[in-house]
């Protein structure tokens, strides 16, 4: 099995630290050619302007062409299954260049098209939606390569989060939930710490002080989805992972996950995929 590279943000790349950056798709071919699976440490908005072929986050493959967007964050197992490199944008943050200036440390993680465990990854955009993004990328690569002011560029990657947010919620027919309660994000940062472990939704629960009833209420208006839901949805994601990345066999990763019997955890992920672990192996590592 190919071996996945992870690639960490590049902090000092233009001298002083700077946590934002706008790349042109075409120039990392050297990259791409290398390292066609990869992980990323940071959140990346890739902008296809002109190409063909399959983007694979995680698993679940996209395909690849004009106004297409991919959305990854930090950990996701991502390949490109392309002849020729396509023309696009790539813009890439770090969480902190957002959330510790504007001193909310939800925001990015709120936004729809990041929640992973529950929404797609991709976006089609219309060409005149096309054009407006490119717009604001082509500002954003315009302030890098000339003042680097951080405060224009925390604005302009304010704009196009925020605009890209409402198109992904009309795109796809999601309500405005508002900003996730406290409890919401503790319970995802509780997930990301346990989740290997503790697959139970009282174990959660308990820890923020809620009854289990209560928390899956809180869950199912944020996510339209059960506690239960969102914590097997968090199960799968990693399963993919290991699966795509490692030679493990199925019973290792079932105990990796903490499930004791690993017949449960094949017929967990038939359930939730439609395939068997080692079916869905094969078919992206033939």
């Amino acid at each position: 099995m190919e071996e996945c590279s992870t690639y960490n943000f590049y902090k000092t790349k233009y001298g002083c630290e700077l946590l934002i950056d706008l790349i042109r798709l075409e120039t990392l071919e050297p990259y791409l050619r290398r390292d066609p699976k990869h992980c990323l440490t940071y959140y990346d908005i890739t902008f296809v302007l002109e190409g063909e072929g399959t983007f694979v986050i995680d698993g679940q493959e996209f395909p690849v062409c004009q106004n297409q967007l991919y959305f990854t964050t930090p950990g996701q197992l991502r390949e490109w299954k392309i002849e020729t490199i396509p023309r696009g944008l790539i813009l890439i943050f770090e969480e902190e260049f957002l959330c510790n200036f504007f001193n909310d440390f939800q925001f990015v993680q709120n936004l729809s098209f990041f929640s992973a465990e529950i929404h797609s990854s991709n976006l089609f955009l219309s060409e005149e939606q096309g054009h407006y993004l490119e717009a604001i990328f082509l500002q954003i690569e315009n302030e890098i390569s000339e003042k680097k002011d951080k405060h224009m560029l925390r604005a302009l990657l304010y704009q196009a989060l925020a605009w890209l947010n409402s198109a992904y919620r009309s795109a796809y027919h999601s309500s405005e939930k508002g900003t996730a309660s406290g409890r919401i994000f503790q319970f995802r940062q509780l997930v990301e710490q346990h989740f290997r472990q503790q697959h139970s939704v009282h174990f959660y629960a308990n820890g923020l002080c809620i009854t289990s009833g209560h928390l899956n209420d809180l869950v199912r208006k944020q996510y339209a989805v059960s506690a239960k839901q969102y914590l097997q949805n968090r199960l799968i994601i990693e399963a993919k992972r290991l699966l795509l990345s490692t030679d493990y066999p199925v019973s290792e990763i079932a105990w990796q996950l903490n499930f004791q019997d690993s017949s449960y955890f094949i017929r967990l992920f038939h359930s939730q995929t439609g395939i068997s672990p080692l079916a869905f192996r094969k078919k992206h590592n033939p």
